[in-house]
């Protein structure tokens, strides 16, 4: 019983930092050093998990991706994004479903509220069918999060593949049809709304060839990924460096970007989620009192869906939840001959994006409706609905499987 009144102190710990603002990177780090003193036997062993796990390979190639995806994202940015979702426009002609497509196009490449970058067009879009402010902002928000369930630039899917040390692909594989429902959720929204269709006003060929060469730095990553042995890090950082030496712009412009794409906030996040990761793999006391429980149903849809959804509405970031609960909860995820259960983290995983996709600190969500001005009741009449099959579907294939 004590066991758990000091998990559940920690992790009360680590949500009371947040609510004051210090940085989630510095709160893990809080929080593993508490996970030492608690269980581990003193001073020299949290000493050398500390140091092992801040040099760790696995630590040094998640640095690694994330800075790539963040300066690749602001590459992409400089490039123009409005050019490519008006070829998009002039691709389908029907603003009912071409409205979807910016914010689906910003969506495969995260970065921190990403949702704004699309809702200028989204707004002139919205105003051609009559969209209120809570529909621009839903269609703005929701579709630019329905690749977060298995595309592999996710910090959070990054984080789950190396804390769980199993390939990005298989996470994909999956996690898949979650996107697929997300996206027929969209859909049938958007069906709702009236239609306009538009002249296009340039050649279809210019329209494809404008979408191919924005979607191309893209599906390089995930091709290469998928289809080639070389390691997600060398991938992803060639790549951006590539397309940041070929953008059109001067060297001092390259190298201000190359810059301002180094984030300490999220270099902190990470080194606090591989850190705290270590605090609770390395610890044999955290081992045997979670081996006690994995066997029960109740205690596992505790830890799997409650607490995720929690720490995601609290934080509104998938890096939180998959930081400092994925290590607690891997016993129970991983089979008896050390293998995933691609269910159980499916349900982990579907859970605490739930909690993220309702959250009013989540950047994206906040961010859009000032921008469009809605009304926040008016908006969760909308999402909340949208949000919950998200959730009980994982919970249903759980309890059929």
């Amino acid at each position: 019983m004590f066991f758990w009144v000091k998990i559940f102190f920690i992790l009360v710990l680590f949500v009371v930092s947040l609510r004051f603002k210090i940085n989630i990177g510095i709160s893990l780090l809080i929080s593993s050093f508490l996970v030492g003193l608690f269980f581990y036997s003193g001073f020299k062993e949290i000493t050398d998990v500390f140091f092992k796990s801040i040099t760790s390979y696995t630590t040094i190639k998640t640095v690694v991706i994330i800075y790539s995806v963040l300066l690749l994202s602001n590459v992409i940015k400089e490039k123009g994004i409005k050019s490519l979702s008006e070829s998009l426009l002039e691709i389908f002609k029907d603003v009912k479903y071409a409205i979807i497509f910016p914010p689906m196009f910003i969506g495969l490449l995260p970065m921190p509220g990403g949702a704004l970058f699309p809702s200028e067009i989204v707004n002139e879009l919205g105003d051609k069918i009559d969209m209120k402010p809570e529909e621009k902002t839903f269609v703005n928000y929701w579709f630019r999060h329905i690749w977060e369930y298995f595309w592999p630039l996710y910090p959070g899917l990054i984080l789950t593949s190396n804390i769980l040390n199993i390939p990005i692909k298989q996470i994909m594989k999956h996690q898949f049809y979650l996107t697929i429902l997300a996206l027929l959720i969209g859909i049938l929204f958007i069906k709702k709304l009236k239609n306009v269709k538009v002249e296009r006003k340039i050649p279809l060929s210019g329209s494809l060839l404008n979408v191919f060469l924005g979607f191309l730095p893209v599906l390089l990553i995930v091709v290469l990924i998928l289809f080639t042995k070389l390691r997600e890090e060398i991938i992803v950082f060639s790549i951006s460096i590539f397309f940041l030496i070929v953008l059109n712009v001067g060297i001092k412009k390259k190298l201000e970007i190359f810059v301002k794409s180094f984030s300490l906030d999220m270099i902190l996040l990470i080194v606090g989620v591989m850190v705290f990761k270590d605090f609770f793999s390395n610890s044999e006391i955290i081992k045997n009192n979670f081996l006690l429980f994995q066997n029960y149903k109740a205690t596992y849809y505790i830890l799997l869906i409650f607490i995720p959804i929690l720490i995601g509405i609290f934080t509104g970031v998938n890096q939180a939840y998959v930081g400092i609960l994925l290590p607690i909860v891997s016993t129970i995820i991983l089979k008896a001959n050390g293998s995933v259960d691609f269910v159980k983290l499916t349900l982990f995983y579907a859970s605490g994006f739930f909690g993220v996709l309702l959250s009013p600190v989540h950047l994206c969500l906040s961010l859009t409706r000032e921008y469009f001005k809605a009304d926040w009741s008016k908006v969760y009449r909308i999402l909340f609905p949208s949000t919950l099959p998200i959730l009980l579907i994982p919970i249903l294939v759980d309890l059929i499987i």
